[in-house]
Order: structure tokens, then sequence, then C-alpha cells
């Protein structure tokens, strides 16, 4: 049963993106590593097809939660405070794309050949059946996973991200040369975070509690890698009629994070998804933008915990 979950009433008390177990699930003999979600110490490697994936496992407990990646982004840029928390938890298991980060190989071009090589990684892992969590584009490509290969996906959680045609998400060129001059904090703020004072500084804290150890950060995206991520983003883009009926069959449960300003997928593309997905909750949160959980770590924490848990 649908139920849509309270946003945190915090703006009338406070005047209020760069863009990442002990058991790993029925059938599953998977790795499981303890350390900060940042920590390059935990990366392994792993031949998946023709590629060698770096990733990290993370935690101890339950049916794994598999993190999807944002545009441009590496298993060095989720906020610690996030994937440590879910990692108190749960098995929590970041990767780097195809040809991203440390990882070999073509990144894909389209989100269906994202979905296919993140299953086969999956399933290289030795994981019959996971949880996943998608932020934007990674949300795309859990869509994706569940629609094609529903078998693999216990739950799913969604953040910052839209069906596909989302509505604003073929102006994303038009936002992203806007910042091109300014400087990776004024970026990561302006692009995840709402414009409020207090948005802001909670954008400030998550920027150092990322870029911490920046000496130790993998290299930006090649210039190819960001611009197959991005050709997949823009082919998103594009409406699809068939993509609302695909939808709706999917039964697996599923969480809908949305930030109240979102930049980059306004706030009605998650919406939208919650009223077409069959088993929905949803999660708005106020004076939030993109990157709604990292602003507000603890609260996500909590709620995608107690969802996976229930």
């Amino acid at each position: 049963m649908k139920q849509v979950l309270r946003g945190v009433l915090m703006m009338g008390a406070v005047m209020m993106t760069s863009f990442a177990p002990a058991l790993a699930g029925e059938g599953s003999n998977g790795p499981a590593i303890d350390g900060p979600g940042n920590d390059g110490k935990n990366t392994k490697t792993i031949t998946v097809d023709d590629a060698k994936i770096v990733y990290r496992v993370l935690g101890k407990g339950g049916t794994p939660l598999v993190l999807l990646a944002p545009l441009g982004s590496t298993i060095d840029d989720w906020d610690p405070a996030v994937i440590d928390g879910l990692a108190r938890n749960s098995t929590v298991v970041l990767f780097d794309n195809k040809g991203v980060g440390g990882s070999t190989g073509t990144t894909p071009g389209s989100i269906g050949e994202m979905a296919k090589d993140a299953v086969s990684f999956i399933k290289a892992l030795g994981y019959s059946k996971v949880n996943i969590l998608g932020f934007s584009m990674g949300g795309f490509v859990g869509q994706e996973i569940v629609e094609t290969q529903p078998q693999v996906v216990n739950m799913l959680i969604l953040v910052g991200t839209g069906p596909q045609g989302s509505e604003g998400l073929s102006e994303i060129s038009q936002k992203l040369q806007a910042a091109a001059n300014l400087t990776p904090e004024q970026q990561f703020l302006g692009g995840f975070f709402s414009p409020s004072e207090y948005s802001q500084g909670l954008g400030k804290a998550s920027f150092a509690r990322i870029y911490s150890n920046a000496k130790d950060h993998e290299q930006p995206l090649s210039k190819e890698s960001f611009t197959a991520e991005f050709t997949a983003v823009l082919g998103w883009a594009q409406p699809n009629p068939a993509a609302f009926e695909r939808a709706k069959s999917v039964s697996n449960p599923v969480l809908i994070v949305g930030g109240q300003y979102d930049f980059f997928i306004p706030v009605v593309n998650p919406l939208k998804l919650y009223q077409t997905l069959p088993n929905a909750r949803l999660l708005l949160l106020p004076d939030a933008g993109h990157a709604s959980f990292f602003q507000y770590p603890e609260l996500f924490v909590q709620e995608a915990t107690n969802f996976l848990k229930n």
C-alpha cells in the first residue's frame, strides 16, 4: 500500500550537488569489508566481462545494498555521513562504472547498457538478490534494472531522480554550461543544494566531509567517459510513453526521495514516479536540492534503514 512519508518540518524553526555484510542475501557468498565510505584502503577489483571494476564493500548484515552513482561521479564522491550511516545496518556496495575512476573498459552511452553492466557486476560478486540505491543517473539505471530484471532486486531506493522523459532533464546542458566557470565547491552547492542560507551551510558541511581527503580521491572522469554518461542521460530525457506502462508492472517496494528545490530533476518528477509505481513510498524534503540525502543524512539513513527493514 502506498504511503507518503512526512517531510521534515524544519523551515518554521530554522530559516533555511560531485556530481559515492556478514550475510550478503539469500544464496549469496559475496565479500564483506569494514571501514569508512571514502577510505581507499578498502578498494578492491573484480573482473567483469571485459573490464576490471573497482569496488568497496562496507558494513555487515542482511541483503547487500548496491549504490548506483550519478553523472560524472566516482566511488569517492558519496557523502561519508550517508555511506557510513547505511553501513551500520546493511552491507553497502559501491563501484565505479566501466571506464570511470579506477575501472577499465568503455563507459556505456545508454542507461540500458549501464543497467546490464551493473547486473553483471552484482552477479560477479556472487549476489543472487540485492537492494539498490540509485542517485540521479543511478536512479535511471535502478529503474531500468527493476523493470527489466526484477528478479535481481529486492527493494529499490531512488534519490533525486525521475522517470524516463523527466520534466526539465533535457535542459541539463544549459544548466551545466552555466556553472562551467564556477569553483568545484560553488558547482556542488549550486547544483546539489537550495539557495537558502540554511541549505548552503549544510552543503558546505557535506562538501567538507566528501573532500576531507581530496588528495586520495580517484581522478575525474575522462572526456570520453563523461560524454558517454552525458549521452545516456540525454537519451533518458527523451519521452517514452511505453516507459510509464512498463513501470506500472513493478511490484518491488520503492522508496522515492526528492528535494523541494531540485535544480536538475524538478520535484514534479519524483511525484510522477510515486503516482506510477504500484508499491512506492514518497519522501519529499523541504528546502533541499538535488542531493537532499546529503543535506539530511541522519534523517535519510533512518528512513532508508526503516524502509529496508520493513
